[in-house]
């Protein structure tokens, strides 16, 4: 009776105990639209295609409403790490309005960051920290949290995506405030174009969320709507305004708002977890990559809180292919404040932050290759 009674403790204990993360299907490297890429935006994705599965690169969100001189997030990692993240996250948020302000800035910024500079105050530029390489890139990413006409939230504009007889209403008054600010976010895109900077490209990102106007739910078909401005964007964008320096990273979110797989590179997620919640997020990541019809692109994440813990990714078979540690609130070195995501502990210690970036399974920036002259065979 006794051997009975264990082995029913014993069944009862296994069935409350979490499910193991299963090993994700093989991901093939990205091949679409071979071609089409600049030979710097294929030497990137295919960097990125080699390292998937094997390292994460680190990266960190700028500010868009400040210049380095006011707020500086890359020395912000340099000062609590020692290290320098490899990819650097920008924002066209104050875009359409203020093209010359900090839609321009953030430009400036990407191409410093680009030709291995900062103008980090108080720290050493990473080309100086680095002499034996002088060629170093950093990564560049764009978002572009859009405001039309002032805000981007659902529930501040009344803008929404135009539509009629089932697509996008081109003869309306919002489709031509959608074109126009386009051309002004290409004219911005073209001046790294013109440099030869590949950019990791991310609009319309948490559309299936329905807090952003792109994805608000309180029309009909808000999927079809979204998924139509996003292939009428990658349209524009690639074969109209020739940008073939734009990765296409599609962070929609949810299966249902999946675009043609023509025009996505690589498929991302944005978490954040419980505070100090360390984990792999390996669910977010199987749902992710279950998004994608064949299964076969790399899975970002683009935004986060809490930064996983690399070797719990390796062991869960959750090795995203980035990071993106969202931005800091507060002006404040060093304030732990919810609204922090890197300075203080709110979210990360510095010992956590610390052990990230110093981890063999992480890509620094002084980890990086020369992204300008890597063969461009995959």
């Amino acid at each position: 009776m006794w051997k009975l009674i264990v082995l029913v403790i014993m069944l009862m204990f296994c069935a409350s105990c979490p499910s193991q993360p299963e090993p994700p299907e093989p991901v093939e490297p990205p091949v679409i639209n071979a071609g089409s890429l600049s030979d710097n935006a294929q030497r990137l994705l295919n960097f990125l295609a080699d390292e998937y599965g094997n390292r994460i690169i680190s990266g960190q969100m700028d500010t868009a409403w400040a210049e380095n001189n006011r707020m500086d997030m890359i020395a912000r990692v340099f000062y609590d790490t020692g290290k320098y993240p490899a990819l650097k996250g920008f924002d066209f948020l104050d875009l359409p309005h203020n093209w010359s302000g900090y839609g321009k800035n953030q430009v400036d910024e990407a191409v410093e960051w680009w030709e291995g500079k900062n103008k980090m105050y108080g720290v050493t530029p990473a080309a100086q920290l680095l002499p034996d390489r002088p060629d170093i890139h950093g990564i560049v990413a764009f978002c572009w949290h859009w405001r039309t006409p002032t805000e981007f939230y659902t529930d501040r504009t009344a803008f929404r995506i135009p539509w009629k007889d089932g697509k996008l209403d081109a003869e309306s008054a919002a489709f031509q405030t959608i074109k126009n600010d386009l051309d002004k976010v290409a004219a911005l895109l073209q001046i790294l174009k013109d440099k030869d900077i590949p950019v990791l490209w991310r609009p319309l990102h948490e559309a299936s969320g329905g807090w952003f106007w792109w994805g608000a739910k309180d029309v009909s078909a808000p999927a079809a709507r979204c998924i139509a401005l996003w292939e009428y964007m990658y349209d524009y964008l690639t074969n109209t305004k020739k940008l073939d320096n734009l990765i296409w990273v599609w962070n929609g979110q949810h299966k249902d708002w999946f675009p043609n797989p023509d025009t996505v590179h690589i498929v991302g997620y944005d978490v954040y977890p419980r505070q100090k919640d360390y984990s792999s997020q390996y669910q977010k990541f199987r749902e992710t990559l279950e998004m994608v019809p064949e299964k076969n692109r790399i899975v970002a994440l683009t935004e986060n809180g809490e930064i996983p813990d690399p070797a719990q990714c390796k062991n869960d078979n959750a090795m995203w292919s980035w990071f993106m540690t969202w931005n800091d609130a507060g002006y404040a070195e060093g304030e732990t404040t919810s609204g922090n995501f890197w300075t203080g502990e709110y979210h990360n210690t510095n010992a956590h932050k610390r052990y990230v970036y110093n981890h063999d399974l992480v890509i620094t920036l002084d980890k990086l290759p020369d992204l300008s002259s890597l063969s461009l065979e995959n």
